[in-house]
């Protein structure tokens, strides 16, 4: 790879470890919380968990790959090297990539919406404008992008502690484990909670861009999970402790609802702002996460090569990062944070499967492998975690309703379509360049 046409070495772990807080609190929890609180009531906190175990497992799956793939287009990358079918591994990528990029334009719209409570301009110019200056802030550079991805990490956590400090004191004034609709209600609502969880694995394609990745990158990955999840549960007992599950389920604003609960307007008007910071946060770092897909798909030769120049002052890759911005202006057209949530988590756990399944592969051709970090508890080539992470993606999976599984095999089928038109129909060619497990050393 040519040194002009590579991505620069910036981050270091703490820094990823921001970038990974960051991509995981997002507006997912300042928004989802409340409809969350309608299916799971008061066990709205085990939700939470229960969607850290999905992402602490198959977290643990991405952390190993990473360290022996750490290359952009990760899901692309691990697919291929494992099965070496180019239209497997490009459908993998294509469905996180265009979840990514829906949710940088539905959040966008939750941005807006906030903001426009306050200044008086058409929600779609203010979203508009909003994905293009994250899009720009993100082409200035990764060093820049992930400075700025800290200090509003930091904002969006605070909002989060302030939440949690207030209803402190109101613990234990509610049966944490009822749920109206029972054991199914928590089910429901940990589907769609597992929208706050999805960015874990965002962390593995930023690889390129940081400091010794092959053990910065599993690291940084497991600690912002466990970071998030006691953030996450925290919240959970504190908004139904400060709030009744019933006005969180009704309120748009759910967080800010507990916060006035304890502080009066001062504390809602506190987590508003904080939810401002939250959701342009996560709009930035989608939208670096979507251009570094393409970026890594444009070197892998599956989508235009033009998509894979680096500017040479910047090192940031510019024309990926405005063919994103086109893409998520043309999805501002869509609304409903609540089913587009269910969208991507759908999707996300389809590819969740496939990297999952990738790892169980490569266990079990390839162990000889030099792997600079290994998941633990293992039998012979058998990854415990990684069964682990691939049957609870497939239970969740199984409980979507059909008007979601509808519209989230939209996006395979439109990866296949894509996929059609940029291989001439040669769809179930095998890419040899893909087929690689035995390309690093075996240990000694």
């Amino acid at each position: 790879m040519a040194k002009g046409n590579s991505l620069r070495r910036e981050a270091s772990l703490f820094q990823v470890v921001a970038y990974g807080i960051g991509n995981i609190i997002g507006a997912g929890v300042y928004v989802l919380i409340g409809a969350a609180s309608g299916l799971a009531g008061n066990a709205v906190w085990l939700a939470f968990l229960a969607g850290a175990v999905v992402a602490l497992f198959t977290g643990l799956s991405y952390a190993e790959l990473s360290a022996l793939y750490p290359k952009a287009a990760s899901e692309y990358i691990y697919v291929g090297r494992a099965y070496g079918n180019r239209l497997l591994s490009f459908l993998a990528e294509w469905v996180m990539l265009i979840t990514e990029i829906v949710a940088a334009a539905t959040v966008s719209l939750g941005f807006a919406s906030y903001f426009t409570s306050v200044v008086n301009l058409p929600i779609v110019v203010v979203a508009a404008a909003l994905l293009l200056l994250t899009t720009l802030i993100g082409i200035i550079g990764i060093k820049e992008s992930l400075r700025l991805n800290t200090v509003l990490s930091i904002v969006a956590i605070a909002g989060l502690l302030i939440v949690i400090a207030v209803g402190i004191p109101k613990l234990g004034s509610v049966d944490y484990a009822y749920s109206p609709a029972g054991f199914s209600g928590i089910i429901g609502a940990t589907i769609l909670v597992f929208f706050a969880y999805i960015g874990f694995d965002n962390i593995s394609n930023i690889s390129e861009e940081t400091k010794n990745p092959e053990k910065t990158i599993p690291k940084a990955l497991l600690i912002a999970v466990a970071i998030s999840t006691i953030i996450y549960v925290l919240v959970g007992l504190a908004a139904v402790s400060l709030v009744p599950w019933q006005n969180l389920s009704a309120s748009k604003a759910p967080l800010a609802l507990a916060a006035n609960s304890a502080l009066g307007p001062a504390g809602s008007i506190v987590i508003t702002l904080a939810a401002l910071f939250t959701t342009l946060n996560t709009v930035l770092v989608l939208l670096i996460v979507a251009s570094r897909i393409v970026y890594g798909m444009a070197r892998e030769n599956v989508l235009p090569k033009v998509l894979g120049v680096v500017n040479k002052r910047t090192q940031t890759p510019i024309f990926a990062s405005f063919a994103v911005l086109l893409v998520a202006l043309a999805f501002l057209s869509l609304g409903g944070i609540g089913i587009v949530a269910k969208i991507t988590s759908f999707g996300s756990l389809l590819t969740f499967a496939l990297v999952n399944l990738s790892l169980l592969h490569l266990r079990r051709v390839a162990p000889h492998l030099e792997r600079p970090f290994k998941a633990p508890l293992s039998i012979g080539w058998l990854s415990i975690t990684g069964l682990i992470g691939l049957l609870s993606c497939l239970a969740l999976l199984t409980q979507f309703d059909i008007y979601s599984v509808a519209l989230g095999l939209i996006l395979p089928i439109s990866g296949f379509i894509i996929y059609a038109l940029i291989d001439k129909g040669k769809i179930l060619g095998i890419d040899k360049r893909l087929h690689q497990p035995h390309e690093h050393k075996p240990r000694a």
